[in-house]
Order: C-alpha cells, then sequence, then structure tokens
C-alpha cells in the first residue's frame, strides 16, 4: 500500500524488490518539480472568483506561503488579469481553470508555474506562465528574467526556432516577447525548457508546445536571478520555509527582457522630418510580408489591429510588436463609432484591448476609428479608455481596388512632410506597392516613424489628423483633410 510505496521512495538506492516501483524518468521538456508538502503551513487561496457571471465562471488558486505574502498578492492580481482579459477577448468564453505548482524552492528563490485551462468556442486549450519570487526583495519575476537582457533573450529566440524546426510548431510565429517566453524553467539535467501555450507556437490542436535548449547553450543566457533558479531546480528533497516578510515593499522600475521596445525620439518636425506610415485591419495574410519590408528599410510603422483579424492571426501581434513597430484597437465589428452605443463602444474597445494585451503584456494608448469617423460620444469613451484617436491626412485609397502603381503614386503626391500615411497590410497591391514607397521617403530623407514618435504625447480621446496643430484643427473643422 501507500506505506510500502513511501518506504521504498525513501530507500531506492539500498532496498532491494523497490526497483520495480520506481517512477520513470521525467521528459526532457518536463520543468523540475518540489513538492508542496516539503513547504511547512502551505495553503492555497481562491483567486478571481468575482469575475464569474453571464455564463462565465473562473475556478483558481494561487499558493500561500507563510511570510511569502507579497506572492500571493503578485499571483492572485495575474490571475483576475488572465481571466478578466480571457472573457473580454472572447465573447464565447466559458469557463477558465486555474491551478498552479512548485517547480524550484531553494537559493532564496520561489518558482511557481501556474497551469490555466481556458473553454471556448474553440474548445479546452492550456496556457503556462512560471514566475519567480525573490524571497529577499519580495518581488515576483517574469519567466524572461532568468535572462540577462533582451541581446539574450533573442539569442533564446534563435536557439528555440532551431529546435522546433521540423515540428508541427511554426518558428516564424516566434518573437522575443515577455509574453510568448512567459514559462521558461529547467529540467532534471539542467536543460534550459520553454514552454508554450496551445495555439502560440503551432495550430491549437497541437496544444502545449515546449523546447528544450542544452544547458551549454543556455548557460551564458542566464541573469543573477537565472543562476540561482538553476541551481535550486538541481537540489535535492529538502524541507524550506520563509524565515521572515521583506523589509520593505518590493522594488519598481526593474527592466524585463522582452517587455520594452527600445527605440528613439526623433523629434519629427524640429530636427527630423518624419513621416509615419499607418496599417488598418490586420494581422492578415500579408502582414509577414509587410514586416519584412519594413525590415530591410529599418523603417517604423505603425498597426490598427481589428478584433477579428486578430483572433486568426494571435501570434502575428507580438511578431509586429516585438520589431518595434505600434499596435493600435480598430475596433472589433468594424462598425462606424458614431452608429453605436456608448455601451458597443465600451465593448468593442474592451475586447481589442484584451485580444492586444494577451499577446503583449501592454495596455493600449491609440486607436483608429473605423472609416476614420467619430463624435462626441466615442471620443468621451475613447477617453475614458486612454486612447487617442488617430485618423490621417494622406489616404493611399487602397480600399479602392486600384494598383500598386496608383497607390504608390497617391502617398507620393498627397504625402506632406511629417504626415499619416493611411494603408491596409489586407491588400495584396499595397504590399506590391510598398517597396516604391519606402524607397521614396527613403530617398527623400525622410524617417519612417510609429504615431507615438511622430505626435510626441497624444492626448486620451482627442482627434489627431495631422501632427500640425493648426492642420489638425482644420481638418477636425472640416471632418477630413482636403486632398
Amino acid at each position: 500500500g501507500r506505506g510500502r510505496l513511501a518506504a521504498c521512495a525513501a530507500a531506492l538506492a539500498a532496498a532491494t524488490g523497490c526497483n520495480a516501483l520506481a517512477l520513470p524518468a521525467p521528459p526532457p521538456t518536463a520543468f523540475t518539480s518540489f513538492s508542496a508538502e516539503n513547504v511547512p503551513g502551505l495553503t492555497e487561496r481562491r483567486a478571481g472568483g468575482g469575475l464569474s457571471g453571464e455564463g462565465f465562471t473562473v475556478r483558481a488558486s494561487v499558493p500561500e506561503i507563510p511570510n511569502a505574502e507579497p506572492l500571493t498578492e503578485r499571483l492572485t492580481g495575474l490571475v483576475k488579469r488572465e481571466a478578466a482579459d480571457f472573457r473580454d477577448a472572447f465573447g464565447k468564453a466559458e469557463h477558465l481553470e486555474a491551478g498552479w505548482e512548485l517547480t524550484s524552492a531553494g537559493k532564496g528563490v520561489i518558482g511557481v508555474r501556474t497551469i490555466r485551462t481556458e473553454v471556448d468556442h474553440r474548445g479546452s486549450h492550456d496556457a503556462f506562465s512560471t514566475y519567480y519570487y525573490d524571497v529577499r526583495t519580495g518581488r515576483t519575476a517574469y519567466s524572461t528574467e532568468l535572462l540577462a537582457g533582451d541581446a539574450e533573450l533573442r539569442e533564446l529566440d534563435g536557439l528555440v526556432a532551431a529546435e522546433l524546426a521540423g515540428t508541427p510548431a511554426d518558428p516564424r510565429l516566434l518573437h522575443p516577447g515577455f509574453r510568448l517566453y512567459d514559462s521558461i524553467g529547467f529540467n532534471a539535467g539542467g536543460d534550459l525548457v520553454v514552454e508554450f501555450d496551445a495555439g502560440d507556437a503551432a495550430p491549437i490542436a497541437e496544444g502545449r508546445v515546449a523546447a528544450v535548449v542544452a544547458a551549454g547553450d543556455a548557460r551564458p543566457l542566464l541573469s543573477e536571478l537565472g543562476e540561482r533558479v538553476l541551481t535550486a531546480s538541481g537540489m535535492d528533497p529538502h524541507a524550506f520555509s520563509v524565515d521572515s516578510p521583506p523589509a520593505e515593499a518590493p522594488p519598481e522600475g526593474t527592466e524585463i527582457p522582452g517587455s520594452t521596445q527600445g527605440g528613439e525620439d526623433h523629434a519629427c518636425g524640429s530636427e527630423t522630418t518624419c513621416v509615419a506610415l499607418t496599417f488598418d485591419d490586420g494581422p492578415s495574410e500579408h502582414t509577414g510580408e509587410v514586416l519584412d519590408l519594413l525590415a530591410q528599410h529599418d523603417a517604423k510603422a505603425t498597426f490598427f489591429l481589428a478584433g477579428h483579424a486578430i483572433r486568426e492571426r494571435p501570434a502575428m501581434v507580438g511578431r509586429v510588436w516585438s520589431q518595434g513597430h505600434t499596435v493600435g484597437g480598430h475596433g472589433e465589428t468594424h462598425e462606424r463609432f458614431p452608429d453605436l452605443s456608448r455601451a458597443e463602444l465600451d465593448a468593442e474597445l474592451d475586447t481589442v484591448g484584451a485580444l492586444i494585451r494577451r499577446r503583449i503584456g501592454q495596455r493600449l494608448d491609440i486607436l483608429r476609428p473605423p472609416f476614420g469617423e467619430t463624435d462626441a460620444a466615442a471620443s468621451e469613451v475613447a477617453a475614458e479608455h486612454g486612447l487617442a484617436q488617430i485618423v490621417w491626412d494622406t489616404d493611399s485609397r487602397d480600399w479602392t481596388g486600384i494598383g500598386a502603381e496608383e497607390i504608390a503614386a497617391n502617398v507620393a503626391s498627397a504625402t506632406p512632410p511629417n504626415g499619416l500615411v493611411l494603408l491596409h497590410d489586407t491588400q495584396r497591391a499595397t504590399v506590391e506597392a510598398l517597396p516604391e514607397i519606402l524607397d521614396r521617403f527613403e530617398s527623400q530623407g525622410w524617417t519612417m516613424v510609429t504615431v507615438p514618435d511622430l505626435l510626441d504625447e497624444a492626448e486620451p480621446g482627442a482627434v489627431y489628423y495631422s501632427s500640425d496643430p493648426v492642420t489638425n484643427e482644420e481638418c477636425i473643422r472640416l471632418e477630413g483633410c482636403p486632398l
């Protein structure tokens, strides 16, 4: 019975007759595990229950370890955010179940792996996140903080892509973002393991996808925290406790690899002549090619993403963002904002915001009203959501079905210095026109920048047709910019 199993496990190396009861070695893609029974006083706290209602239920828990209250509070907040974003992103979300396990405990750090099962119209699928609590500082770190910095995350991204080549996973969906690489740990042999949620790196039907990076390749990439976690992950079973709570509040402002884009302020209009290329309605089957063309010219752009398109190509959102481009919302249904009630507008902005936040971990601060149409009521709702409304002063008219040559000519003839250009990455002709557009602006010495770089500071709720204040006021008065 249970007593014999315990006795055999304790004396497995010395006892005879127990080898047949030895558990099989875990697969190399499995994280190390630390028994909760080895943490005196450990209990569970329920989380996210207040979000249940209207056909959506949450059943979740997080660990509660004596003298580690900041960990419990942080995990509770993270679970609540994940549940709310799942509910808001998918109108047919039914249930979220979230559990946890300890991956390591030692060297002053605790590893907690959370396992979420999301149930919606697509069925049931799993998602994973792993966090690391520093006992001394009281701070809960993201998985990418096991790495020394952004350069190391980019190197890891390349190693993982190589490991996944020839599998059902698509390495082209990978990008060095902290939301994609949100579950990193170690296996029993000291190799680094990265796991991806169902649908992140392969078709959702493939379920969990994991890659193993050999210890020799991974070790040079680790931060000081990563070294401590590696050591703790290899420790023999032992009792673990936190002697005392942290003396101060957890530190703020820590740099998280893969969480910021960097970039520079080009002082558009004063020191640099800029242009902001903007792409609506994606992501689409052409977005990857658009990104490749932009990269060839070291050009940055802004992508205003639609809810239905994000659901079809969710991984592309992270790829856009990780390459230094700005993302904004473009509505859920592409209905004209003035035709919607306040409740419908709220739902539009909540949905797209949640869909994008699930991919990049950031709140939006800009949106493009469908058809460029807004009104006072929509402006109030946008302000409540912290979103500036970005229209355009140059319409490529690619949405009319014209060819690449005419699209390029429209942009060349109509774009003023520091202009805002409307394009669509859903149109094949736009992709074909883009090389000429990029070449022309480059030859003119104009810098291709994101909307936030062009506008510097955009006020939530305000409408921007142009980066020039005088021109912008005239465009607002006319409800559009004269060609």
